[in-house]
């Protein structure tokens, strides 16, 4: 063994996992706040609010190039320190945009966030789960995955909230001041590394590891395309009223929130085939409330978001067991990678298909098809990487057992 790990009590596992939550929490609300916050933004900056596309990309550009440099280099560092690191850059990335009126330097400042965001989470995640027993992998997956419908329920609001009423500066310090409050947890709750006795060696790119590493993309496929066009789905297909979208998306945060949980702890019970095919099932028939015309907006955001996470934590509690201890963080962080470029292509594929400025509803339908389509492909991935996984663990003198 190239690593002596530890595994820890039920309760030391939890607050590890509420510390990544957190951690997780900030990373993605950072990410996630600056399309709509950069309508706040844009004029300062002298530009048409139309130029967020920029900004994001350049964010998912540098997470990108980020997590394939850590999925080769990352095994060679410290993780707990490197976490730290990242959160101080984070913060203090954060903090520089606010007293800078240029848009070159915003993109800068942008591609170098992605830089830290494209490896936090991989790193951090790996710190989780090697010390983790294997049939507590999904609840702890399931807990962290959680934070991302948090975002929604309380970090959106509250960001919005103080750029109505404050400004956005006073948003992006708050983001700062997150950042802040993760190092004494990292510092004081995080274990430290596994001791190592040799050289650590990252996983070959072939094609096992990178159908492993894009698995949780390609099932995060289908919503992304759907996600950039929710309000004017909800609005002009499903009859909701804007006054009501605040309402709607809540309920959908919190029935995301409790879809993750439940599915965590059901990833101990029941086989990822299961879960992934009736999430699935129900995903598709979310879709079907608007194809068919049925104005049922609380329902569809409800069932749409809840399988949606369902999906995600059944398919990351399977692709966890690829890697061995020692080489999750460079895979988690190769995940994010490719999650993040998956989440482009299906952003840009959507305004593709709906190019018209009123969104017809052909175009929308065609859309919600495509969406229903691609989701078929989720339990057949799920079959496909459990017989790999059943073959690893049959091979002697396989190293990688999970």
């Amino acid at each position: 063994m190239s690593l002596v790990t530890t595994t820890l009590n039920h309760k030391a596992l939890m607050r590890i996992a509420i510390v990544m939550a957190f951690i997780q929490f900030t990373n993605a609300l950072e990410y996630m706040m600056f399309n709509p916050v950069f309508a706040f933004m844009a004029a300062d900056f002298s530009v048409p609010v139309s130029f967020s596309g920029y900004v994001s990309g350049m964010y998912t550009s540098g997470a990108v190039i980020s997590g394939i440099i850590a999925f080769y280099w990352i095994s060679r560092f410290n993780k707990k320190r490197f976490l730290i690191v990242n959160m101080v850059l984070l913060g203090l990335l954060t903090l520089l945009t606010t007293f800078t009126s240029s848009f070159i330097l915003l993109l800068t400042l942008r591609f170098c966030a992605g830089l830290v965001g494209g490896t936090t989470m991989g790193v951090g995640i790996s710190i989780l789960i090697n010390h983790a027993p294997t049939n507590l992998r999904g609840k702890m997956l399931a807990t962290v995955i959680a934070s991302f419908s948090m975002v929604s329920i309380v970090g959106m609001p509250a960001i919005l909230f103080l750029c109505t009423n404050y400004g956005w500066h006073v948003a992006l310090w708050l983001i700062s001041t997150l950042c802040v409050l993760a190092l004494p947890l990292i510092v004081f709750i995080l274990p430290r590394d596994p001791v190592s006795f040799d050289t650590v060696h990252a996983l070959p790119l072939d094609v096992d590891t990178l159908l492993f590493a894009s698995s949780n993309a390609l099932v995060q496929f289908s919503p992304m395309l759907v996600i950039p066009i929710l309000v004017p789905l909800m609005t002009q297909q499903l009859g909701a009223s804007e006054d009501l979208l605040p309402w709607l998306f809540l309920c959908g945060g919190i029935t995301g929130f409790l879809s993750t949980k439940i599915t965590g702890v059901l990833t101990s019970h029941i086989s990822a085939l299961i879960l992934a095919t009736c999430s699935t099932i129900v995903f598709i028939l979310s879709l079907l409330i608007p194809i068919l015309g049925y104005q049922y907006a609380a329902l569809f955001i409800t069932l749409f978001l809840g399988t949606s996470y369902s999906r995600l934590v059944s398919s990351s509690a399977l692709t966890i067991q690829f890697p061995n201890d020692s080489q999750r963080a460079g895979f988690s962080s190769l995940q994010t990678s490719i999650m993040y470029l998956i989440t482009t292509v299906a952003f840009f594929l959507s305004a593709f298909l709906l190019p018209d400025h009123g969104i017809a509803t052909q175009n929308m339908n065609t859309l919600l098809a495509v969406c229903a389509i691609s989701a078929l492909g989720f339990p057949i991935i799920v079959i496909i990487l459990q017989k790999k996984l059943a073959k690893r663990t049959i091979q002697p003198n396989h190293f990688i057992i999970d």
